[in-house]
């Protein structure tokens, strides 16, 4: 018996159940499609890539090292398929379902379609607590955890030799298109091998100050897991990084560590349940959450493109977009403030700034970057508000301006005193810190006060002319997306440490 088993966002040996399964009914034909119209989607970039270049080729030496390296293939999937079908035995495809956007989504329903048509049995698993289909929230929660502290999936320790493939997929990546508007590759960004580097280091050293520093745009490269990317393209488990997490906080001698890794652990929980979003509406990649949102927004693309390149004239805004467009990466924090101040200060339609964002993140996974977006965007009609005030933000978490200094080299003579508010330089002080507004760094492209009353008021006054179906169709949202609370708020310890319980059980590996 020969399966094929298709590896998509999923690019790891360790808790893979397609591979394991198929490894286990016989030989094994593992298979990965770059495919050319995915990479000319405008949330596809070279920096992503990028990454995935470097990804497939740890897995196939790793695949390679078990006894059948990774077999790569270009094309349309159903294509690559039918060859694949005339020259193998093959009995059955399996591989993890894949929470992505509508392309995938389309795609996938092709590959359905071709296997039926080949009477061909396609096996699909999980490989997070999303679940297909679900019928409303009410028990996610419960279902999540359950998920999650099951064992992982072995590793195989061989694998039948099927086909020869090359020492090195060097020589096998093909030219590719990418959209207009990419950001281009990243220069020194975060390496796809070095994920077992950024593992140790975190749980001995970074995690530590996580608590204190992922807010602090100074400190979250330093304080943050910086795992994200290898979650987003598979090559960690969030089931495996979720059951280590809880033993290292179980099991360290420091109650500050162990704090601060409850708070990881925390943050980790949250992750399949913006996935659970995209998974139950797909559309919501290309329409507001709340239905009654459309319209309202449309971007100006003088301020969009000023937003995009990091001169919006306000610094720490500019230094978090210049530091996503040179680094691939931004804190949590900083990519709440660029969507907010985008969608509410500039008043750009989230689609437009969805997009771009996406383009820039070596970590895009379009399960939480979308439903995100929209939430930091405000049209989900059952999440509040949130307009940050770029200034205060700005002394708050960049305080002495070390990273608008190394982001905004501009300013970089400008004390800290008129740094966070460049336009209240006069003339001869603009002369003395060797800095022109309007030359050398712009001036503010609205006004961020005035623009957040302008936001506040358009908001309410579109509300108001929406207003007869407006709770009709928040209800629908929240039966559909929103997270559920405890009933008795003092239960809610009791019921917190119960589900924390799960992951205290022997068959935790």
């Amino acid at each position: 018996m020969l399966t094929l088993v298709w590896f998509k966002r999923d690019l790891r040996l360790a808790d893979h159940q397609a591979l394991w399964l198929a490894s286990q009914a016989g030989a094994v034909l593992p298979v990965y499609v770059i495919e050319p119209d995915y990479w000319l989607l405008p949330d596809t970039s070279q920096r992503q890539w990028q990454f995935l270049q470097q990804a497939l080729e740890l897995l196939h030496l790793q695949l390679r090292a078990l006894g059948q390296g990774l077999v790569l293939r270009v094309g349309r999937v159903t294509e690559v398929f039918d060859e694949l079908l005339a020259t193998y035995p093959i009995s059955a495809v399996m591989s993890h379902q894949e929470i992505g956007g509508l392309w995938t989504y389309q795609r996938d329903k092709a590959v359905a379609a071709w296997c039926r048509s080949q009477q061909l049995p396609w096996h699909e698993y999980p490989q997070s607590a999303v679940f297909r289909p679900l019928k409303n929230r009410d028990d996610w929660f419960a279902k999540a955890d359950l998920w999650l502290k099951s064992p992982c999936w072995p590793t195989p320790t061989a694998l039948p030799h099927v086909v020869e493939t090359p020492e090195t997929l060097q020589q096998s990546w093909p030219t590719l298109c990418f959209h207009p508007d990419d950001p281009g590759p990243c220069a020194g960004h975060q390496q796809a091998r070095h994920l077992q580097q950024y593992l140790d280091s975190f749980f001995a050293q970074r995690a530590s100050q996580y608590r204190s520093g992922i807010s602090k745009a100074s400190t979250a490269r330093r304080s943050c897991s910086r795992l994200s990317p290898y979650l987003a393209y598979g090559m960690l488990s969030i089931r495996a990084l979720l059951q280590t997490t809880y033993r290292q906080m179980k099991t360290s001698p420091e109650p500050w560590l162990s704090h601060n890794l409850s708070a990881f652990f925390s943050r980790l929980r949250w992750h399949c349940h913006f996935m659970q979003k995209l998974e139950d509406q797909v559309e919501i990649e290309q329409q507001c959450m709340h239905p009654l949102y459309e319209g309202m927004r449309q971007s100006d693309p003088t301020l969009l493109r000023a937003w995009a390149l990091g001169q919006t004239g306000y610094p720490y805004i500019d230094a978090c977009m210049r530091s996503l467009r040179q680094t691939g990466w931004l804190h949590f924090r900083g990519r709440a403030m660029l969507v907010a101040f985008a969608c509410y200060h500039l008043w750009l339609d989230w689609r437009d700034v969805a997009k771009h964002l996406a383009r820039c993140f070596i970590d895009f996974e379009p399960g939480i970057h979308y439903p995100q977006v929209q939430m930091q965007a405000g049209t989900t009609g059952i999440n509040p508000y949130r307009m940050y005030n770029p200034v205060l933000q700005s002394q708050q978490k960049d305080p002495d301006g070390q990273f608008i200094r190394r982001y905004v080299p501009e300013l970089a003579k400008v004390p800290t005193s008129y740094l966070h508010t460049p336009w209240l330089l006069n003339p001869s002080q603009q002369v003395d810190y060797n800095v022109m507004l309007g030359r050398d760094y712009p001036e503010p492209v609205v006004d961020a006060k005035l623009a957040a009353s302008q936001a506040r008021q358009r908001l309410k006054e579109w509300q108001q002319q929406q207003s007869p179906q407006w709770q009709q169709l928040k209800q629908q949202v929240m039966h559909r997306h929103a997270s559920r609370k405890r009933p008795v708020t003092i239960r809610r310890k009791a019921v917190a440490k119960q589900q924390l319980a799960l992951f205290e059980t022997d068959d935790v590996i």
